[in-house]
């Protein structure tokens, strides 16, 4: 039992004493009183007096009044509808030290024997990753690593969308102005290359249109909303651009041996790419689907829904999910064609994945924009009885913006991941080479170190804001060595890395002096220590790594203010120093667990 378990426990016990309530541990929150003269943590009671029918006030005073206290709880103090307790200073140094020693520590099992799959990342084949994507997949792995944290059993998947008009676009693009070249001929990576086409696709597509609207006089200015989509839908059905393209599309459905040899070529060629990106953001699946090899599910589903009367089929043999009793709009679910739509796929890739892997649970990181077509997923699948389906859970995350505005992959207005990448690491390189060196490295170890710090300023920025929040992302603000930011973590993990190299010697914790005397310096830091555990178990179950984020730059800006208050080295005697030295040896393990949760790398020097 950890301390703050201790300390829980008691006051579980004091709980069912005076007011016959059980409550379990993880029931009980503990919180810092806004003034440490107050005490050292508050219990809220609202909940208890909720089961009490009493007023929160009154049941803080209550348990103020009949608390037993103990070696560890010194004092318990009503203010409000809270209770604050004090704790022996001596004591709590020990316990706490032992806890934080434990190699363990930082672990949680609630997650065991639990199963669960995390999809992310589901690029396109017409384009390399974007900034956008780039917070899709730190977001996704971070969520991997904090399951895995927990005790969870992980499954992290990638959905590539390989298939359909936007994939065909930039074949026939290639074919009418690639002139044989190839990502090697022109010394480009594979996404990129094929990502040139898709933009000149639709730069040839505008000047088609600009044409159509001449000849037909067409001024947009003039029309409603409804009638520039109309005219729109006109164009594109007369386009000539479009109409070849939906000829592709057609033969690689009938399976056409010359066009389905350009799409595995030009799709080799993403793939490629799409791994060296990857690997730049050590991101890795254990298993990648194809939407070409699972298109077709679904369709057995589909069968089995009619006969359920969840679907119906209309006059053009269409089938559609009767939403009606949810006031909700009809859903197509098959085209009267026989051909699938997306949420058939998915219905038959969710029914796959839990009869192949029996999951517990299954989250898809999937942008906002797709919020409807999750709701309706999972409902179609409790409509059909799968019951699984209440386990399923879409986070939504939000847009990145930059500070000019939105992206546009069509015109090509995007931020580029791995050009991202590279100016981040640029940047890092920059900053360090005018920064005052405490200690000498080699040319080498500052090369890996910028690559550290420029990577760890992307990832930390991109997961520090809300997954549900839309966000800017400015490169400038993420890679200060001051605020909210990973360089700032980073660099104070570096800091004590340093002091601990100094020091003679790190006593162990059986070697200091029992009567161990905390300053409120040292306390604050040493409580802050004792919630990593707890940080992650927020952030897994929240999905929203900005806790731990938010947590790691609290600590190392707590742990900063210890810092320039109280020398380490130089403390007035030498049980003083070593408790220090502890206290530096703990922190350092926290941030470079916690950073490592993230993705990130903790440099031993800066």
């Amino acid at each position: 039992m950890t301390v703050l378990d201790t300390i829980k426990s008691n006051i579980q016990t004091n709980i069912a004493d005076i007011f016959k309530i059980g409550l379990e541990l993880k029931q009980i929150e503990l919180n810092f009183p806004p003034n440490k003269d107050l005490g050292d943590y508050a219990l809220a009671c609202f909940d208890i007096a909720k089961l009490s029918k009493q007023s929160p006030n009154e049941v803080a005073k209550t348990l103020a009044d009949k608390y037993k206290l103990d070696d560890l709880i010194v004092s318990a103090k009503a203010a409000g509808p809270y209770l604050n307790i004090t704790i022996d200073n001596n004591l709590f140094a020990q316990l706490s030290l032992a806890d934080l020693n434990d190699k363990n520590f930082g672990q949680n099992i609630f997650g065991q024997d639990k199963k669960i799959m995390i999809e992310f990342s589901g690029p396109n084949t017409n384009k390399p990753q974007h900034l956008g994507h780039v917070r899709n997949d730190v977001l996704g792995q971070t969520l991997v690593n904090l399951h895995r944290a927990c005790g969870f059993s992980v499954i992290p998947v990638n959905i590539i969308n390989d298939r359909g008009i936007h994939i065909v676009k930039s074949m026939l693009s290639y074919q009418k102005w690639g002139n044989n070249e190839t990502p090697e001929s022109t010394k480009t990576k594979g996404d990129h290359f094929v990502g040139i086409y898709y933009v000149r696709f639709n730069q040839e597509l505008k000047k088609e249109k600009e044409q159509y609207y001449i000849e037909n006089t067409i001024n947009l200015d003039k029309l409603s909303d409804l009638d520039k989509r109309k005219t729109e839908e006109e164009f594109l059905a007369q386009s000539p651009l479009m109409q070849e393209a939906q000829i592709i599309l057609k033969q690689w459905e009938d399976n056409n041996k010359e066009v389905r040899q350009l799409w595995q070529t030009m799709n080799d060629w993403v793939y490629q790419g799409f791994e060296e990106t990857y690997t730049n953001l050590g991101i890795t699946f254990d298993k990648v689907y194809y939407e070409s090899d699972t298109y077709l599910l679904g369709k057995d589903m589909v069968e089995a829904g009619l006969k359920q009367n969840v679907f119906y089929k209309k006059e053009d043999n269409s089938v559609w999910a009767d939403l009606s009793a949810e006031n909700l709009d009809d859903k197509l679910v098959l085209r009267g064609d026989g051909t699938s739509v997306y949420i058939t796929q998915d219905l038959g890739t969710a029914k796959d994945r839990y009869d192949e892997f029996e999951l517990d649970n299954m989250i898809y990181v999937v942008a906002n924009e797709q919020n409807y077509h999750f709701k309706i997923l999972f409902l179609i699948l409790k409509k059909l009885g799968y019951n699984w389906a209440d386990n399923l859970h879409h986070l939504a995350y939000g847009m990145v913006n930059l500070p000019d505005g939105k992206m546009k992959s069509r015109e090509g207005n995007v931020v580029d991941a791995d050009d991202m990448i590279k100016e981040m690491k640029t940047k890092a390189t920059d900053i360090m080479a005018k920064a005052q060196k405490q200690i000498k490295t080699t040319a080498k170890q500052d090369q890996q170190t910028a690559e550290m710090v420029g990577l760890g300023a992307l990832k930390f920025f991109m997961l520090s804001t809300n997954p549900q929040k839309d966000m800017t992302f400015d490169p400038q603000a993420s890679i200060s060595f001051d605020g909210y930011t990973g360089p700032f973590i980073q660099y104070t993990h570096a800091r004590i890395n340093n002091i601990l190299k100094k020091a003679a010697n790190i006593p162990v914790l059986e070697d200091l002096d029992k009567k161990l005397k905390l300053n409120d310096e040292e306390k604050i830091l040493l409580k802050l220590l004792l919630n990593f555990p707890e940080t992650i178990t927020q952030a897994t179950i929240s999905y929203n790594p900005a806790t731990l984020t938010q947590y790691l730059f609290e600590l190392a800006k707590i742990f900063n203010h210890f810092y320039q208050q109280h020398s380490v080295l130089q403390a007035d005697d030498e049980n003083t120093k070593h408790l220090r030295l502890q206290l530096c040896l703990q922190t350092k393990k926290i941030l470079a667990k916690g950073l490592k949760l993230l993705g990130i790398e903790a440099p031993e020097v800066m």
